[in-house]
């Protein structure tokens, strides 16, 4: 299991509450898309990801993407 936050900010750096963050996993078994969740009013969102060591994810906050397929971290801080 791998626990993945997301801070989203404004361009100001103030947190965005109600941020929709979608997650793509691409590994060697299978790929799919996480269900979609909405940051708290601290702009954050917190995934557990039953996935292996091989997977890579992609970030996507309100449809677009923000972090590019990659290997997972712990912690992402993003700008919208």
């Amino acid at each position: 299991m791998k626990y993945v936050k997301i801070k989203v900010v404004n361009s100001n750096g103030s947190p965005q509450s109600g941020s929709r963050v979608a997650i793509h996993v691409s590994q060697f078994a299978a790929s799919g898309s996480v269900p979609e969740k909405y940051t708290d009013s601290n702009g954050e969102v917190n995934f557990s990801l039953d996935i292996d060591n091989s997977a890579e994810i992609t970030v996507y906050v309100e449809g677009k993407e923000k972090v590019r397929q990659g290997s997972v971290c712990s912690e992402y801080f993003i700008t919208n």
